[in-house]
């Protein structure tokens, strides 16, 4: 899938009344009168909504006898399920890297594979990952037994950056990678052919403490989220990390959580858990 195709369909489904017709959709077929009803808008106004969901793929029309039913195309959500997938095992793999980057700062033994899996899978902490009622932001918080300037490296330095963000089977390469207060970066992942950049600006940057960003994925170059990075020392040289994402609309913030981001948050932190254990 194209990524200018994912931007219509993740932008389609931004939108909470055409989420609302795909769920009903996903019942049955329905006539553009039977999906208007629920609604107190005009039968032109849920055709605008039905025009965005088909140029999408998301729905296709037909004709039997006198009526022209809205079917809903469900392959389009098993291409959109493949490409999260791959990002949600991505978010895995980067956290195993960032274990092993870790690790070396640290100057401690990398662990047997075997050694690696057995410890992921002891792990029970979790990130708390709250949507904020009030403004469209995500905040994520999370502890860690390693102190503040190891993670702060493991960030920053881009030769560490790109050991552990390269997801398996993606090329990762880094452009430009500048992480001072002024600075900004690009870097671009590559899989079968199709290439995904990303870039920013560094807005604020001071070490071991704070890190502020702006975030775009160059497929939706029209969605910049502000993202801040904050590392607080713990006793016993730990570090809790409390990072922020807010996006440009509460639809935006919706469907980023229902990307399964979770998934990828929760899995790679337990990754980053097994290297500090050791």
């Amino acid at each position: 899938m194209a990524a200018d195709a994912l931007s219509r369909v993740f932008s389609a489904l931004a939108d909470p009344t055409r989420r609302d017709m795909v769920a009903r959709l996903a019942v049955g077929d329905a006539t553009v009168n039977e999906l208007a009803a629920p609604y107190d808008v005009s039968l032109q106004a849920v055709s605008k909504h039905l025009k965005v969901l088909e140029d999408a793929g998301l729905v296709s029309r037909s004709r039997e006898a006198q009526r022209r039913p809205v079917r809903l195309e469900a392959q389009v959500f098993d291409l959109m399920t493949t490409w999260i997938e791959r990002y949600r095992r991505a978010a895995e793999e980067r956290y195993r890297r960032l274990d092993d980057v870790l690790a070396l700062l640290a100057g401690r033994r990398l662990p047997h594979p075997r050694e690696r899996s057995v410890m992921t899978s002891t792990s029970a902490r979790e990130a708390q990952i709250v949507a904020d009622p009030g403004v469209p932001l995500v905040r994520i918080t999370r502890e860690f037994d390693a102190p503040p300037a190891k993670v702060f490296r493991a960030h920053t330095d881009p030769e560490l950056v790109v050991q552990w963000q390269g997801p398996i089977g993606v090329e990762s390469r880094v452009e430009h990678y500048d992480c001072r207060t002024g600075g900004s970066y690009r870097y671009v992942h590559t899989h079968d052919g199709e290439e995904y950049w990303f870039h920013g600006s560094f807005h604020e940057v001071r070490p071991a403490e704070l890190i502020v960003q702006t975030f775009t994925f160059e497929g939706m170059p029209d969605d910049v989220a502000l993202e801040k990075l904050v590392l607080e020392e713990l006793p016993g040289g730990r570090t809790r990390l409390t990072a922020t994402s807010l996006v440009d609309s509460f639809e935006g913030r919706d469907a980023f959580l229902a990307s399964g981001m979770e998934t990828g948050v929760q899995e790679g932190y337990q990754r980053l858990d097994a290297l500090l254990a050791r």
